[in-house]
């Protein structure tokens, strides 16, 4: 298993592809995710479980939005490759 934590010198930009295991202790929420790119491995983030919980209704309003918008895009690609059939 490799895991990979990220330094503040390191690029801290990254796309969290899948949480893989998360656990809480003393106020933090441990989050491991694994990103598009499998030579990372794990990366371990740690949140302030009061902010997390605080973000909560807005993390669901925009990953409803974003999952509404995906799905617009793959109905409106399909429609048009069924035309070009």
């Amino acid at each position: 298993m490799n895991i990979k934590h990220i330094d503040k010198m390191e690029c801290n930009e990254f796309f969290i592809d899948r949480i893989t295991q998360i656990s809480s202790s003393n106020g933090v929420v441990h989050l491991q995710v694994t990103s598009l790119c499998p030579e990372e491995g794990y990366i371990d983030i740690e949140v302030n479980a009061r902010e997390l919980l605080n973000d909560i209704p807005s993390l669901h309003y925009f990953a409803k939005a974003a999952i509404k918008e995906e799905d617009k895009y793959n109905k409106e690609k399909y429609k048009k490759f069924k035309k070009e059939l």
